[in-house]
């Protein structure tokens, strides 16, 4: 009867009934929070230049940061591009973070933890507010670095135009694990320096797949980009090329459609300007105009040198 009497005692305890419960209600939010956790930490995402929405940018306010930078894009592409942040680039969190003079050369950084293996990444350039992306430099295979300091280099076009406020884009299509497109974007201020080798507009447009669009990336394999452009980097000559419809040619004719109708339109306006301030054509209304606007420079610009 004693040792019944104690168990009843024991089972019915009010302090002991409330720290297991405690106990096991912390148990249970610690197994809830680890595949988070890892969500958070696991992924790469951008960190110079800072993207937009960013906890790295300057400009993103404490209620305004994005603490899954380092997510993929949706799966139904709703999000597409720059996880629609795009949208937020005439805004104060649309600040340019660092100015991008063209004909030099620069570098971008990762952060994060996993890297999937690597796979293949692209760093783009759009100066319509998101509608167009145009390819800077391809990385085939080994991107992100699955080891070692994780930074990529490229060379912004002389011939890129001015734009107070245009998007800068890292995107990755990882080797390992589902089938996803990274895309992080950043707002910077494109300065024009002359002509390049290249129009800038003939440059491809960016890869997307992964998104619901009919394209996909062979799982286990690095991508190889159907049009990487003229600036490209190969650490995997036995890269897989993407799956369905990635043709990218369909992609790339409404560029040089709005190429010839820019060129239309600004024929009249050189003619005005030349009467008017009797400058020697577009060049140096571009130069003239890079000196009306204040830009935001970061300290510890990652600007490495000019291209040859």
């Amino acid at each position: 009867m004693e040792a019944a009497s104690n168990h009843a005692q024991f089972s019915s305890s009010p302090t002991l009934t409330v720290w297991k419960t405690i106990t096991m209600r912390i148990t249970t939010l610690a197994f809830g929070l680890s595949p988070l956790v890892a969500t958070i930490s696991g992924q790469m995402q951008m960190s110079n230049p800072p993207p937009l929405r960013s906890e790295f940018n300057p400009y993103t306010t404490d209620r305004n940061v994005d603490y899954s930078m380092t997510n993929p894009l949706r799966k139904d592409g709703s999000d597409f591009p720059c996880k629609g942040y795009h949208l937020e680039l005439s805004t104060p969190l649309g600040e340019p973070v660092v100015k991008m003079q063209g004909g030099k050369l620069y570098r971008m950084t990762f952060t994060g933890g996993t890297s999937h293996e690597g796979g293949s990444c692209q760093v783009s350039l759009s100066v319509d507010g998101g509608s167009t992306f145009y390819v800077l430099h391809s990385y085939i295979g080994n991107c992100p670095a699955t080891s070692g300091n994780n930074t990529l280099s490229f060379r912004v076009p002389s011939d890129v135009p001015f734009v107070q406020r245009a998007l800068f884009a890292w995107t990755w299509f990882n080797k390992l694990g589902s089938r996803e497109m990274y895309m992080n974007c950043a707002s910077v201020t494109t300065l024009h320096e002359g002509p390049d080798k290249i129009d800038f507009f003939d440059r491809p447009r960016m890869f997307v797949a992964n998104i619901g669009n009919g394209c996909t990336t062979e799982e286990s394999e690095d991508v190889s980009f159907p049009d990487p452009g003229p600036e490209l980097t190969i650490k995997n000559l036995a890269a897989a090329p993407p799956i369905g419809l990635c043709d990218p040619s369909k992609i790339r004719a409404p560029a040089r459609k709005e190429k010839e109708k820019g060129k239309n339109e600004n024929k009249e306006d050189n003619k005005e300007d030349n009467k008017e301030e009797g400058c020697s054509g577009p060049a140096d209304k571009t130069k003239e105009k890079t000196g009306e606007h204040s830009v935001t420079l970061i300290p510890g610009s990652f600007v490495i040198g000019e291209a040859d």
